[in-house]
């Protein structure tokens, strides 16, 4: 009877160590049975064939940035505006292809977080199984006492073997009990990365939406253009000439607002800190700030930087901050986001970023931002080079950063061209002081 209870405990032991033996095991090599280990290896594969088709075509898309970038800078005829649109059109398509890529890696990526998700419940759950296993043996253990230990045993080798049995128990369960803990902090993030990658997909679902609209419309110019002019060129300067003076007023009218509110501040500067910003979007920056020269608008002076992109390229929080304004139209800045940063690092120099030309926008008024957070996607809205030059011409983003003292929205001056609009002013700096 003696040796009979003896060997009950022992045996469950054995099972109970081989049990948690195999699961460490799994655990180290990924915790994946075969099936899934190749799921996840197919995943991998079609990722990394989708970034390369990807790489290959967000080059085609740079190099059509490029040629435009490059043709803006020649004389401005009719031969060289339909080479833009063209390049545009051709520019867009790509951006469709891409954006179609990135959704399909989108799916991708999330398949493969979820698929991790589920194994890591697994393996929670696993634990969960071991461990409730070793605090019955300890609790069955726990109701002897040292003395029914001694007896159930022939010698004192044996004894001792029990005892250690007993302590090894109490550590396999703490380390359990670790492993569990760890696999839970794992699913959190593991769960928190599906949430950011189901947010891409949202955006890049949108962007698609918009990047289809926006060639449709080029497309549209681009026949519109040449049935105003019907090929010839001296028609098409004429177009060039009769905007000018409506184009010139808009630019007085944003200048002379943010000079005025210059001069009541005494021509106050900000200390340079690079840095402090980040970039909105990803691009190429096609004007800087100051005095530029580019004078085909209207103006001389350039309150902001402009960085162009393919059409409706998403467009991010430069920095942390809270959502002051907002406005959309057909002059000035067109669609248009303003962001007052004035916590954290901002405190000591409160500023407002100002986000101009957007396709759409994405966020409200009153609305707490974090550097990096979605605002838009980059158009050609208001008052860029698509009314001198033909639509379409000009996607980018105009990127300005306003002194917070003194910032203000006006009405526009000339709703009877662009119909209602209203126009953000400030005290101008250099973004790429900032940037």
């Amino acid at each position: 009877m003696l040796s009979s209870r003896k060997q009950k405990p022992n045996n469950k032991l054995y099972r109970l160590f081989s049990a948690f033996l195999i699961a460490g095991v799994f655990l180290v090599m990924g915790a994946r049975p075969s099936i899934l280990a190749q799921t996840a290896t197919d995943l991998q594969q079609q990722k990394a064939a989708k970034q390369a088709q990807l790489n290959a075509i967000e080059a085609k898309i740079a190099d059509y940035q490029r040629q435009i970038k490059e043709t803006q800078g020649q004389l401005n005829n009719l031969a060289n505006q339909i080479k833009i649109l063209n390049l545009q059109i051709a520019q867009t398509e790509a951006q469709i292809e891409a954006t179609e890529g990135k959704i399909d890696a989108a799916n991708l990526e999330i398949a493969d977080v979820t698929n991790k998700i589920i194994q890591t419940e697994k393996n929670i759950n696993k634990q969960k199984a071991i461990l409730k296993s070793l605090i019955l043996e300890i609790n069955d253990l726990d109701q002897r006492s040292p003395l029914e230990i001694a007896l159930e045993n022939d010698n004192f080798s044996e004894f001792l073997d029990q005892v250690q049995y007993t302590t090894s128990i109490q550590e396999q369960s703490q380390e359990a009990l670790t492993k569990i803990k760890e696999l839970k902090v794992d699913l959190d993030e593991r769960q928190a990365d599906l949430k950011v990658e189901k947010a891409k997909l949202d955006t890049l679902l949108s962007q698609l939406d918009l990047t289809k609209v926006s060639l449709g419309g080029e497309q549209k110019g681009k026949q519109q253009l040449l049935d105003q002019t019907r090929g010839q060129e001296r028609v098409y300067q004429r177009l060039l000439t009769d905007s000018e003076a409506q184009e010139k007023a808009l630019n007085d009218e944003i200048n002379n607002l943010d000079a005025l509110i210059a001069a009541k501040l005494g021509n106050k500067k900000l200390k340079a800190i690079h840095g402090l910003l980040g970039w909105p979007m990803d691009g190429i920056m096609t004007q800087g700030y100051g005095n530029t020269g580019f004078t085909a608008l209207g103006y001389s002076f350039h309150n902001g930087i402009d960085v162009a992109a393919a059409a409706n390229t998403p467009i991010y929080a430069a920095g942390d901050g809270t959502v002051a304004a907002s406005g959309t139209g057909g002059g000035a800045y067109g669609n248009w986001v303003a962001i007052r940063h004035d916590t954290g690092k901002f405190l000591a120099h409160p500023i407002v970023t100002l986000y101009g030309h957007m396709s759409s926008f994405v966020v409200h008024n009153g609305q707490v931002l974090k550097q990096g957070d979605l605002v838009g996607f980059e158009g050609n809205t208001g008052n860029t080079t698509r009314l001198l030059y033909g639509p379409h011409r000009g996607y980018h983003i105009h990127f300005t950063v306003f002194d917070a003292e003194g910032f203000g929205v006006a009405n526009g001056a000339y709703p009877n061209i662009y119909g209602p609009y209203k126009v953000p002013y400030g005290a101008p700096y250099n973004p790429l002081d900032f940037l």
